[in-house]
């Protein structure tokens, strides 16, 4: 573990990390990825021996016992579970870096943040914006219109949801501390996956022979860190949260239909609500920051706005966590029970429906449904506190 203390918000932890540790050589998976962290660590001390200084605390990890089961990652983070809690405002995660497109999977609270982020950053391929860059790729593989016109028409690029499989799962499915899972790919497949053939022969023959992807994953991963340790309001957006949540009810609302007779429209109205208290949010936002107010607040105000935004996934954390597995506590992700690294979103309901208990999936739309108001409160006492 490396920290750089936070000036003004020294309790506000913005958290990253890789695993070192690997099956065989590991040359791809994971040292591609470790390498691309230990450089921006190199340009983090540059920056503090010229004088910069973030205003929240930067913790940076290298973790180990990732392939027998995410080990030291998750023992650090139950074992500091109160304190992170608290102070945690985010995790970002790699672990493999190749050539290729940037893949970013996460919290929707981020997707915006991590747009703006890769706009600024230059594709080594293309010499384009990595999000142009990302764009693109997008469009060439679509299938059908419908995705076409939403990837040149959507404001922002849609992120994958996380599932399982790497160390954010400790953070946002045990913890609720929202996170992001960053690396590029997809151009040097070649079986290598968890053998002896992962060497640095193979990487630097066949897969990113010049580390210019582990130079350009270092600028954007150090590009975020130092945005979110230095914004005077953290840059968490929720009007994305409530339209995937919508597209998640979608989803729910038909699998029902199909299944079974169970009623999803709690769920609707929830996310409607949700909807309503983000744009209220952004609105409150928009004018406090187009009218300067929101800067000449004082550190107490701002911490106390910064922390409603950042315990916003807190707000999507059940207590009892889901059935059978109560470790598993986040509401909107989780991997599947029966589906190893993959997704599963609104897993409480879904699974449920898909296994026909239809009583445990009325339990769980109500469950959600909560989860759901407690988020919309929580952006609703933000935007007073910006008013």
């Amino acid at each position: 573990m490396a920290r750089i203390e936070g000036s003004a918000f020294p309790d506000e932890w913005i958290i990253q990390g890789n695993h070192h540790d690997a099956w065989v050589n590991g040359a791809s998976d994971p040292v591609s990825g470790m390498i691309a962290l230990m450089e921006e660590a190199r340009a983090l001390g540059e920056m503090l021996k010229q004088g910069w200084r973030p205003k929240r605390t930067i913790l940076l990890a290298a973790w180990d016992g990732e392939e027998e089961g995410l080990l030291g990652s998750t023992e650090w983070a139950e074992h500091h579970a109160p304190e992170l809690k608290e102070k945690a405002v985010l995790y970002i995660n790699g672990d493999s870096n190749g050539k290729g497109g940037l893949g970013v999977s996460g919290s929707h609270s981020l997707e915006r943040f991590i747009h703006e982020v890769a706009r600024d950053i230059r594709d080594p391929q293309t010499g384009k914006p990595v999000y142009e860059a990302l764009r693109e790729y997008r469009l060439e593989r679509a299938k059908e219109e419908k995705d076409r016109r939403e990837l040149r028409e959507r404001p922002d690029l849609r992120i994958e949801a996380l599932g399982s499989g790497s160390d954010y799962t400790a953070f946002v499915d045990y913890l609720g501390v929202a996170a992001l899972n960053l690396g590029f790919g997809g151009e040097s497949s070649g079986g290598v996956y968890h053998s002896i053939y992962d060497t640095f022969t193979w990487y630097t023959r066949f897969s990113d022979t010049t580390f210019v992807y582990g130079r350009a994953l270092a600028q954007l991963d150090g590009t975020a860190v130092v945005r979110l340790a230095s914004a005077t309001v953290l840059p968490f957006e929720f009007t994305n949260v409530a339209e995937t949540v919508g597209r998640y009810v979608e989803e729910l609302a038909t699998l029902a239909r199909k299944e079974g007779s169970v009623d999803v429209d709690p769920l609707k109205s929830a996310q409607e609500t949700l909807a309503k208290s983000a744009q209220a949010y952004e609105e409150a936002l928009t004018r406090a920051s187009n009218s300067g107010t929101v800067f000449r607040k004082d550190a107490a105000d701002l911490r106390a706005l910064n922390k409603l935004l950042y315990q916003s996934e807190r707000m999507l954390t059940a207590p009892d966590g889901l059935p059978r597995r109560p470790w598993f506590k986040h509401q909107l992700y989780a991997p599947g029970l029966y589906t190893g690294y993959a997704v599963k979103t609104m897993p409480y309901v879904r699974e449920a429906l898909e296994q026909r208990r239809w009583e445990e999936a009325k339990k769980g739309v109500q469950v959600v449904r909560e989860r759901l108001l407690a988020l919309a409160a929580d952006l609703d006492a933000a935007a007073k506190l910006l008013r």
